[in-house]
């Protein structure tokens, strides 16, 4: 065979070859991601003319994604900020980062001489439209302190933006544009009191001003408490999404398959090695805030003025209780509704207009939605015995206010040379002596012993007794010192429920109630 020919026949395979390639690479092209993948082909099968109709309630993401994208806005918000005024800025981690600095123009430091005394800022986040004149959903932080706000819809038009108010206890923003008579994109808000973990969510929004990103993962939790910003921890829950949320995310929607508002984006966790944690405002908490922002620009909640812990089964022993359903009044706010009204501390309160009540976010749930003014029948038991009362609610104040004139407890060692311990509560106690007082600012007025110190694992750790606290009686027997406090605890035995009052630091009285381990197994 000649040089010539030979050639020609290797081109001839070789086309052969990319041809045979090219079928076969288009037969193995994935269709577009489904909720719910089509039935596999046997193998046996001709190859069909064309790709398999989606299986039965099969939802394209690209779909919920395109109708969804026109009512999802951008936001940029400008701020004055002094030099000096201090205030952590989310974007300093990235002031190194060339991609970052692309986005958000930083002043040179070494030009801070040359500075103006204030500059102004820019900072970017997302929202979107719940009503066709206007309104838009968002973050607060994603607004808090802007002089300027611009809104830009997906099509490039750009609205001045009015900050129509803000409730700063579950992180929301109210905005309104005027579209001047054109009709606007809206997206529809689901129920997220009927989310499920493992259901698929998409997110869409700005990060790092990259318009109409879309990420999308499952709920990984609902009912999340996690402290973020200045939310009320007592108040706002979370939905937990491993959906990508990155900085510009932030008041978002997190839509279901069904293209329905389910949360808002609000914040990651970026501690440790974690990845693929995002937290998202559920939008059923949101919706009664977002209803009051429309009509006064201020959200007012419903405060009894008590603190509260759910009942545990130690508790529900103690008091002889048939289930663990209802709250266990901790203290009560001096001239509060809950005390005006007639609530105890040691009250066990059980129903709220009639209605059983699980725990203490049921309650709260029962309670914060009504209004000020508005009145609520709570019904329990006292000592045992049934007791109801009528608590005309106040209004609940800011998270800032809640925690204020509260201090953690002190890091000093406690008073040595006279300890003593209980093996089965896990409770290390010491005298209260005049130097101890001092050192921990306890008044005079307190009698009992000082926690130095409990056993992690323990009863008393579960139940929430920390170092710091003075426990003042077991089982409502005062215990002034130590010879009383092991009079107590010798008069408990295994399997027995145990009540213990305890003052904690800044005067707050607390109530634990804890079983003591052993039994047969106890040597």
């Amino acid at each position: 065979m000649s040089r010539k020919s030979s050639f020609a026949w290797m081109l001839a395979v070789v086309g052969v070859s990319i041809v045979f390639g090219m079928v076969i690479g288009g037969k193995l092209n994935a269709p577009r991601v489904m909720f719910a993948a089509p039935p596999a082909a046997p193998a046996s099968a001709a190859a069909p003319a064309s790709l398999p109709a989606p299986a039965a309630g099969a939802v394209d993401f690209a779909d919920v994604v395109e109708a969804s994208i026109p009512a999802v806005v951008q936001i940029v918000s400008t701020s004055v900020r002094k030099p000096d005024s201090g205030g952590a800025d989310p974007r300093e981690m990235f002031r190194d980062d060339p991609f970052f600095r692309f986005f958000f123009e930083r002043p040179d430091p070494q030009d801070r001489r040359s500075a103006p005394k204030e500059r102004r800022e820019q900072s970017g986040g997302s929202g979107f439209l719940v009503s066709e004149d206007g309104y838009v959903l968002t973050n607060r932080h994603v607004v808090d302190g802007a002089v300027k706000v611009d809104v830009s819809l997906n099509d490039g038009t750009r609205y001045t933006a009015e900050i129509v108010g803000t409730d700063p206890n579950i992180d929301l923003a109210l905005l309104k544009i005027d579209p001047a008579g054109r009709r606007l994109p809206t997206l529809p808000l689901g129920d997220s009191d009927k989310l499920r973990i493992g259901q698929w969510v998409i997110a869409i929004g700005n990060p790092f001003q990259l318009s109409e990103t879309v990420t999308a993962g499952v709920v990984s939790a609902k009912d999340r408490q996690v402290p973020i910003g200045d939310t009320d921890a007592g108040l706002a829950n979370f939905i937990q999404t491993d959906a990508a949320i990155n900085f510009g995310n932030s008041g978002g929607p997190l839509l279901d398959v069904a293209g329905r508002v389910v949360g808002i984006n609000m914040a990651i966790s970026r501690g440790g090695m974690a990845e693929g944690i995002g937290f998202a405002l559920p939008i059923n908490m949101a919706r009664s805030a977002m209803e009051q922002l429309r009509e006064s620009g201020k959200v007012r909640r419903g405060y009894l003025g008590i603190s509260m812990t759910d009942i545990n089964e130690a508790a529900q022993q103690y008091n002889d209780l048939p289930d663990k359903s209802g709250v266990f009044v901790q203290s009560v706010t001096e001239d509060g509704p809950a005390q005006k009204a007639g609530v105890r501390e040691g009250d066990i309160i059980r129903k709220v207009d009639g209605a059983p009540v699980r725990n203490g976010r049921d309650l709260l749930g029962r309670v914060a939605p009504r209004r000020p003014g508005e009145k609520v029948r709570l019904e329990g038991l006292r000592d045992g015995k049934p007791f109801a009362v009528e608590v005309e609610l106040a209004t609940r104040p800011d998270a800032t206010d809640l925690i204020a004139g509260r201090r953690s407890g002190g890091s000093d060692e406690g008073e040595p040379g006279s300890p003593t311990e209980s093996e089965d509560l896990g409770i290390r106690v010491e005298t209260l002596s005049p130097a101890l007082r001092e050192r921990q600012e306890i008044p005079e007025s307190v009698k009992g012993v000082f926690v130095a110190d409990v056993e992690a694992g323990s009863e008393a750790a579960a139940a929430g007794v920390v170092r710091g606290f003075v426990i003042t009686a077991v089982n409502d027997e005062p215990v002034p010192g130590i010879a009383a406090w092991r009079e107590a605890v010798r008069r408990v035995g295994a399997g027995d429920a145990v009540k213990i009052k305890a003052v904690a630091p800044g005067g707050i009285s607390r109530v634990f109630f804890m079983r003591v381990p052993g039994g047969d197994s106890k040597e």
